[in-house]
C-alpha cells in the first residue's frame, strides 16, 4: 500500500500553478500548506490584488501563507513544525536557501518548464520561444543549492506550434506535467525512480526578462519580432509607441513585404507595420490603460494613419 505523504506546495500564483495543486489534493497524499507569492501592488491606482492561486486557496479554505522573506527564521521555523514529507515547488521565483531545503524527509522537488540542462533559469519557456526551439517540455528534479542543478528524476518534451505563445505553452507544459506528478512522487518516495545527472555539456541559461527588452524595435526582421510578441503574451508584453502612447501589441502575424519600407512605418490604414524585413499586422493590441482588444476593435475611433512611425521609445 502507497504511504501518504505529507506535502507542501509552492507556487508563484498564475492560473496554470493550481494544476498541479489539484492533483496533490485528488491524490492519496495529504496537502498540509501552501507557499504562495506575496501579492504586490498593481496597475495605476497600485491597488494589492490577489493572485489567482491565492484566490482559490481562500475559496477552498486550504491551510496557506504568503511570506515576503522565506529565509526569516520565522518561516523555516513554521516548515520544520509541519514536518513535511516533501515539498513540491512550481513557477515559485524564489531560492530556497539550504535551510529549507534539508527540511522535508524526501527534500524538495521542482516542476522545471524546460528539458534540462536546456534554460535553466526563470524564464524557460520565453527563451524557447526567443531561440525558435522546436520542442520544450518539463523536468521534474530533485532541488540543490544550486540553480536548476539538481538531478532529473523525469522529464517529457512536446512540439513548439507555430500558434504558441508563453501562456499556451505553460498550459500544455504543466497539463502534461500534472498527468505524471502524483506517479513521480510516489515512486520517488519509496526508492523506485532512479535521479539522473545533468549533463553540464549541453547547459544553457535563461534569465529574467528586463523591461527595456520588452520593447519592439522594428528594425529587427518580422520573425524575431513576432517571436517576441509571442514570448512576452501575456506578461510583460510586447510593447511599442504610436504618437507617444504606449501599446502592447498581444497577438500578430507576419506579412510578405517584396519591396522593402523604412523600418516601423505604418504602412496602411489596418496598422501593417514595416520591419527590416517583411512586416507584421497586429491582430490584438492594448492602448495605454484599456483592456485588450481585436486588430478592428481597437481602431474604432482611433486615428492611426499610413505614414506614421511606430517607435521603441518614447520622445
Amino acid at each position: 500500500m502507497t504511504k501518504s505523504l505529507k506535502v507542501i506546495y509552492m507556487a508563484g500564483g498564475a492560473d496554470y500553478t493550481i494544476l498541479p495543486l489539484n492533483e496533490i489534493l485528488k491524490s492519496s497524499h495529504e496537502l498540509i500548506h501552501v507557499y504562495t507569492k506575496h501579492p504586490k501592488p498593481a496597475g495605476r491606482g497600485k491597488r494589492i490584488i490577489a493572485n489567482t492561486l491565492q484566490k482559490f486557496l481562500e475559496e477552498n479554505k486550504l491551510p496557506h501563507s504568503m511570506p515576503k522573506d522565506l529565509k526569516s527564521k520565522e518561516v523555516i521555523d513554521n516548515i520544520k513544525k509541519m514536518k513535511p514529507d516533501l515539498i513540491l515547488v512550481f513557477s515559485f521565483g524564489h531560492i530556497l536557501s539550504e535551510d529549507v531545503l534539508n527540511i522535508p524527509k524526501f527534500g524538495c522537488l521542482n516542476i522545471h518548464a524546460s528539458i534540462l540542462p536546456k534554460w535553466r533559469g526563470p524564464s524557460p519557456v520565453q527563451y524557447a520561444i526567443l531561440n525558435k526551439d522546436n520542442e520544450t517540455g518539463y523536468s521534474i528534479m530533485i532541488m540543490n543549492k544550486g540553480v536548476d542543478e539538481g538531478k532529473v528524476l523525469h522529464s517529457e518534451s512536446l512540439a513548439i506550434q507555430d500558434s504558441d505563445n508563453t501562456l499556451s505553452l505553460l498550459y500544455k507544459i504543466t497539463n502534461l506535467a500534472c498527468n505524471s506528478i502524483i506517479e513521480v512522487i510516489t515512486k520517488y518516495s519509496e526508492g523506485k525512480l532512479r535521479s539522473i545527472n545533468q549533463n553540464n555539456n549541453n547547459v544553457s541559461y535563461s534569465y529574467t526578462i528586463k523591461k527595456n527588452e520588452t520593447y519592439l524595435d522594428f528594425n529587427e526582421d518580422a520573425d524575431t519580432i513576432l517571436q517576441k510578441i509571442k514570448a512576452y503574451n501575456p506578461n510583460p508584453g510586447a510593447k511599442c509607441f504610436v504618437n507617444g502612447e504606449l501599446i502592447k501589441i498581444i497577438e500578430a502575424k507576419k506579412e510578405i513585404l517584396y519591396n522593402n519600407k523604412e523600418p516601423g512605418i505604418i504602412l496602411d490604414k489596418n496598422f501593417l507595420i514595416s520591419c527590416k524585413t517583411n512586416a507584421i499586422r497586429p491582430r490584438v493590441l492594448q492602448r495605454e490603460g484599456k483592456k485588450p482588444l481585436k486588430l478592428a476593435e481597437a481602431l474604432n475611433g482611433w486615428k492611426v494613419s499610413p505614414g506614421h512611425l511606430v517607435k521603441n521609445k518614447k520622445e
